[in-house]
């Protein structure tokens, strides 16, 4: 990160990506040139990494054992198809 570009970390409002205290957590950030932006209270809609979670639950749970490069390509497969194959969707 030697070009001097910010990074930018998406995060939901869990309680656990609110523990550390704020002036540490700034004194960090401004170290490391990132910028946390926290996506809006209820709205897993707008957070991809609960599409992997759903799937997981009730597509990935049968009983076998999953390698890692399985478990890879499922991941990959399933964030590639975003927006055509998979939605997410929660009404």
């Amino acid at each position: 990160q030697g070009d001097g570009r910010v990074t930018f970390v998406v995060l939901d409002n869990a309680r656990i990506h609110h523990g550390i205290e704020q002036a540490t957590l700034d004194r960090w950030l401004v170290q490391h040139r990132m910028v946390l932006f926290y996506l809006p209270t209820y709205s897993p809609e707008l957070n991809l990494i609960e599409m992997v979670w759903k799937h997981a639950k009730y597509h990935w749970r049968r009983f076998i054992t999953w390698t890692r490069e399985t478990l890879d390509a499922e991941i990959s497969a399933l964030l590639g198809g975003y927006g055509d194959k998979f939605q997410i969707n929660f009404s």
